[in-house]
């Protein structure tokens, strides 16, 4: 409980993650306006239909998302739509049609497109049936719009001819999670050379020149190449700060290569692991950043009622209050998989998430409503998982923040004063 200064105005029925955020698609449209035929809605269990929608990126004020930002589609049969439509105002001269595969029979990720106006959307399933939405609508702002910053979705990467190095394409994308930090980056390539090519790519600690993460293949001509770096392996996590991506192919490639290794997780002394290969040329630099400020806007830390072990009723504090307007997005400080979704009388809305690279686990308490996350997803460092409240024992809107050491929480770990840490991640921006 929250013993300090704050209100809240009355919390709201149901999750409002947008505009109008709980989408409900019950029926299936089976006549053609071009017949002039009346739109029928049986039900049927094979017709996907979403039961909720919420922004992961590009998320703005009001809940509005813009132009470019990612909707995040709860609900069943989803892999059986192939398309969501932005029906805009009345009419079909701004209706906007995107393409989507998901990524579950209940969840799909889906881009919106820059010519997506405001108003209802619609699935359309592998039969060509569309499922709309009665009256709920969502709220796109146009691409620039100020935006609240969560983890960016990374891009595919651009590739490009790889000055140095002939007949190779190659390029990198990176997923941001702060002004100036990345979580992870993506990285493609392709060999244009007549044989096979051994190609190797390197994530090399700008500080010492160190390749804490190599990835050398054989390679045959115009076969597409993927890898992604997220700092994580081996129950370790890469030290914060600058690297570089660099690639080399042929006898520059055939160094020695090194598995991932990349410091211990709480910042512990650098790894030793081998240099990068001479010839190698530089794809791009980024500042990792392997973990973010859970709340994404205006905070405080509160008095001393909101530290980590101040008295309460028959026990103290076990983590840090951090004040901040109800309906601020809080997403996961550090990537791993969601142990635990609830509700409790005292903890309120509450969501707990495992870090393998650490064996920490990490508690998010008071939602206004129930995580955006389930147990058992996997989540990533800034993922968007729910917005700050006053559910429970709470009388100020804010985020109770619980850090534990490993094995986790209430499985033989212990709670320990997440401040140091919070304030370590708050400068990240």
């Amino acid at each position: 409980m929250l013993l300090g200064p704050g209100s809240c105005a009355p919390r709201p029925a149901g999750i409002t993650t947008l505009a109008a955020t709980l989408i409900g698609l019950t029926g299936v449209a089976t006549a053609s306006a071009a017949t002039g035929g009346a739109a029928a809605t049986p039900s049927t269990p094979s017709a996907p239909s979403v039961s909720s929608i919420v922004c992961r990126t590009g998320c703005g004020a009001g809940g509005a998302v813009a132009a470019g930002g990612t909707l995040t589609l709860r609900g069943q049969q989803l892999d059986r739509a192939t398309a969501l439509v932005f029906l805009g105002a009345a009419g079909s001269r701004d209706d906007v049609r995107v393409a989507f595969r998901a990524a579950s029979p209940t969840r799909a990720d889906v881009k919106v497109p820059a010519k997506a106006r405001s108003g209802r959307i619609a699935l359309v399933s592998a039969a060509g049936v569309t499922a709309q939405a009665a009256a709920k609508t969502v709220k796109v702002a146009p691409r620039g719009t100020a935006q609240t910053l969560v983890a960016d979705e990374p891009a595919v990467p651009t590739l490009k001819p790889v000055k140095g190095i002939a007949q190779l394409d190659a390029g990198i994308a990176k997923r941001r999670v702060a002004k100036k930090g990345v979580s992870a980056v993506t990285v493609a390539y392709v060999s244009h050379a007549a044989d096979q090519t051994t190609v190797r790519v390197d994530v090399v600690r700008s500080a010492d020149g160190v390749a804490v993460f190599s990835d050398e293949r054989t390679v045959a001509a115009e076969q597409p190449q993927t890898l992604t770096w997220n700092g994580r392996g081996d129950g370790t996590l890469a030290l914060d700060g600058k690297y570089a991506v660099r690639i080399a192919t042929g006898a520059a490639a055939g160094s020695r290569t090194v598995a991932l290794s990349t410091g211990a997780a709480a910042g512990g002394a650098a790894p030793a692991a081998a240099p990068a290969p001479p010839g190698s040329v530089n794809l791009g630099t980024f500042t990792f950043a392997g973990a973010v400020f859970p709340v994404r806007g205006a905070h405080n830390y509160g008095q001393g009622a909101a530290r980590f072990g101040a008295g309460r009723a028959g026990h103290s504090h076990e983590g840090q209050d951090v004040l901040a307007q109800c309906g601020t997005p809080v997403v996961a400080a550090r990537g791993g998989v969601v142990k635990t979704k609830a509700t409790h009388a005292a903890a309120g809305n509450y969501v707990v998430i495992s870090d393998a690279a650490t064996g920490q686990d990490h508690a998010y308490m008071h939602f206004r409503a129930p995580a955006l996350v389930d147990r058992g997803d996997t989540v990533e460092t800034g993922e968007l998982i729910g917005y700050v409240g006053d559910t429970g024992s709470a009388s100020a809107c804010h985020l109770h923040f619980e850090l534990w050491t490993a094995p986790g929480w209430y499985e033989g770990g212990r709670p320990i004063d997440p401040l140091a840490t919070l304030k370590r991640w708050d400068k990240l921006g």
